[in-house]
């Protein structure tokens, strides 16, 4: 199966909602992701040896495996975490009508961003 036929999440936490949408806007218009799903919510995590409790963003980016690489670079390039969550799920099965949306969707046409 090609790289163009398999569909991906990619799944990133952020610390401001500031940040993931200025990520999130450089991604769509880059056209490597159609979508972000982007929730706040409570995080407990380890981190040196010390327990913390912060606000943070999670949010499932909607793509292809043929654009794995480029979003996870850019990601890394704008991401302020020393070490950030950035995790590849595979979409096993999907309608038709998702197929077409993520295909046109990041095809090569010009995309103008709208708020």
């Amino acid at each position: 199966m090609s790289k163009k036929n398999q569909y991906i999440f990619i799944y990133a936490t952020f610390p401001s909602k500031k940040t993931v949408l200025s990520v999130t806007e450089k991604l769509i218009e880059k056209k490597l992701v159609v979508c972000a799903n982007i929730r706040e919510h409570d995080a407990i995590y380890s981190w040196n040896k010390r327990v913390y409790e912060e606000k943070e963003y999670g949010v499932f980016f909607k793509t292809r495996e043929d654009k794995w690489k480029k979003t996870k670079a850019l990601i890394l390039k704008k991401h302020p975490y020393e070490t950030p969550v950035i995790l590849k799920l595979r979409i096993r099965d999907y309608n038709p009508g998702f197929k077409k949306w993520m295909d046109d969707s990041l095809d090569d046409k010009q995309l103008k961003f709208k708020k």
